[in-house]
């Protein structure tokens, strides 16, 4: 389930692409909360009370979900070399809203079915 998850060159199936959406969802989201709080403190220190820190993750929440998934999304698809490939292309598109609209729970699954696609390099993965 958890195989290769670092090697986005690999092509994965079935319960590897949900271990790879688990991990990556996860990771992203806590990853982003990070950015998210210390863009606040450095950016609005005169944010005091948690509604103010709210609102304002409310607005950059998102912008970082859509900046993880897109770049995770090109990395993926440099590293499987399929850069022609108009379906990855689409699913990347359609991670966009759903990164927005839904968090790293709903717009990483586009970019986890990125990781079922044959690589295009010459080496070959088992």
């Amino acid at each position: 389930m958890f195989k290769n998850l670092f090697d986005l060159s690999f092509k994965r199936k079935g319960v590897e692409i949900f271990g790879f959406y688990l991990f990556y969802s996860i990771f992203g989201a806590f990853v982003a909360g990070i950015i998210c709080g210390l863009v606040i403190a450095i950016f609005y220190p005169d944010a005091q009370t948690f509604q103010d820190g709210a609102k304002l993750a409310l607005v950059y929440g998102p912008l970082m979900a859509i900046l993880y998934g897109v770049v995770l999304s090109i990395t993926i698809i440099s590293a499987k070399n399929i850069f022609n490939s108009f379906q990855a292309v689409l699913l990347t598109i359609i991670a966009v809203p759903l990164l927005y609209f839904g968090g790293a729970s709903i717009g990483m699954i586009p970019i986890a079915f990125l990781t079922a696609f044959d690589s295009k390099n010459s080496t070959i993965h088992n």
